[in-house]
């Protein structure tokens, strides 16, 4: 069996919309900034408030991420790759509860965003939920895809793809950015994705 290993944040999720209305709401930033998660966190560090981007994560990890967006055509690029006979898995590094601020329980606010977008039920992916791993450390984030079985693997962090074992296929996602590193087999937009040779 094929099984493709999936990052949660910022690769199934987008989050730059909600970050920014979030800092908004909490009038941490102008009306003028880029609508994304980059432009929010640059600005509050620019001003040395760097513990108030990690509040802020936390308030849009864990009560704001429900409304949250799908990564622009994963959903139908995950499909036709399940049609290939491939099984999925996410594998997230993700801690239980934010750093600072509100303890909000992270993994039940993914998991609920994961059931709302239709990853388990019969008529969208269908995905078993024991196949889906939150991680406390990116260490046990590799050993978990590696125990699991993964034959290919998706990350937006090269960070993750350095530690993961060679006979793994790395499959680097880069949103917005066409020149990536050839280090990998990398894409920047799901919907070329299914194109790829890989699957």
């Amino acid at each position: 069996m094929r099984k493709l290993g999936l990052d949660f944040d910022n690769t199934l999720i987008n989050y730059d919309l909600i970050f920014y209305e979030t800092a908004r709401e909490f009038k941490l930033i102008p009306k003028d900034i880029k609508k994304s998660k980059n432009a929010v966190r640059n600005y509050l560090i620019n001003k040395n408030e760097e513990k108030k981007f990690t509040e802020l994560q936390g308030e849009v990890y864990g009560s704001k991420i429900i409304n949250a967006e799908q990564s622009p055509g994963m959903f139908e690029a995950l499909k036709f790759i399940q049609d290939k006979g491939y099984e999925l898995a996410i594998v997230s590094h993700k801690t239980k509860n934010p750093i600072i601020g509100p303890k909000y329980n992270l993994h039940k606010s993914a998991l609920s965003w994961l059931e709302k977008n239709k990853f388990f039920d019969k008529e969208g992916l269908f995905m078993n939920k024991n196949n889906v791993f939150f991680e406390p450390t990116k260490e046990e984030k590799v050993k978990r895809i590696e125990y699991i079985g993964c034959t290919h693997f998706i990350d937006d962090l090269p960070s993750i793809l350095n530690l993961i074992k060679k006979d793994i296929v790395k499959i680097h996602y880069n949103p917005g950015k066409e020149n990536l590193s050839d280090n990998y087999l990398k894409f920047s937009k799901w919907g070329k994705l299914k194109y790829k040779e890989i699957f």
